[in-house]
């Protein structure tokens, strides 16, 4: 009759016992890499939006993993007081519908800790700008003058319209100057009167200079500008943007025979598109309507 060995018994025992630690560790560690796996492939996504008409903004979020949509885009209306002014006052052109989900272009959307900015952005930058503490106060300025603001808006929206976000700083900058010539009959310094304190005259004389001024000095400029654009857009290859300007030169300059040239070498149904990223699934979304 043997008799078993207590150290070899003790020794399988602490052999079987690593060998069920090692296994448990190797499950674990499969679970970790799994979980790790879907954590990494399910991302967030949020950003905001921009639509032309009537200068309207909204956020968005949503979330994905491994490209598959895991929940309805959420929404909600970022349209500024700026802006709401800017389509009260009819300076820039607000037809009241909701637009089209194609209508909306991505101004950043931020997805795994990487941020797309569009071009965009440098319109918003300017439509931020309504505080004391910022470098420009465009809603004041607006309201201190009527006629300028009346001639610039119409043209920042076009430059929009047309995806030449990039000239909205020379138009604004060209009219902020303007506001500040001294050699304007109506220039603001400390001797003029407030605008509120102006007659109904009076203040309709002073829209109508405004106007004036504001054409006779912002049109010539934007002639120059997009010419120069529509150059470089041809340089670029970039056809869609450089018929627009072109067609914005015509406008400045109808009849004139060089650009109708220039506008001939385009085919009839280019027309210029915003860069943007592809929306939200507007058939997949609860949108929040609510108002600023």
């Amino acid at each position: 009759m043997s008799i078993a060995n207590p150290k070899s018994t003790s020794l399988d025992s602490r052999r079987r016992m690593t060998s069920r630690l090692l296994a448990f560790a190797l499950i674990g560690l499969v679970l970790l890499v799994f979980v790790a796996g879907i954590v990494m492939a399910t991302s967030t996504h949020s950003g905001e939006q921009f639509a032309v008409d009537g200068f309207q903004r909204r956020s968005f979020s949503y979330y994905e993993m491994f490209g598959i949509r895991l929940s309805a885009t959420d929404y909600f209306n970022n349209t500024g007081n700026l802006e709401l002014t800017l389509a009260k006052k009819k300076w820039i052109t607000a037809t009241g519908q909701k637009p089209k989900d194609d209508q909306w272009i991505t101004i950043e959307h931020t997805t795994g800790g990487r941020t797309f900015v569009s071009d965009v952005q440098i319109l918003i930058d300017y439509l931020e700008m309504t505080s004391p503490q910022g470098a420009i106060d465009l809603a004041a300025w607006s309201t201190n003058n009527p006629g300028y603001a009346a001639i610039m808006w119409p043209e920042v929206q076009t430059a929009a319209q047309g995806n030449m976000f990039i000239l909205v700083p020379d138009i604004i900058h060209h009219m902020l100057d303007l506001s500040q010539d001294s050699r304007n009959k109506w220039h603001r310094d400390k001797k003029a009167p407030k605008i509120e304190d102006l007659s109904k005259e009076e203040l309709a004389s002073f829209i109508a200079q405004q106007t004036k001024t504001g054409t006779d000095s912002l049109y010539p400029f934007l002639q120059d500008l997009y010419l120069e654009a529509a150059k470089a857009a041809q340089d670029a290859n970039d056809k869609k943007r450089a018929k627009f300007c072109y067609e914005q030169v015509l406008r400045f300059s109808p009849g004139s025979a060089e650009i109708q040239a220039e506008l001939d070498k385009f085919p009839a149904e280019l027309t210029a598109e915003p860069a943007k990223e592809e929306a939200p699934d507007e058939t997949k979304s609860s949108e929040d309507e609510s108002e600023k």
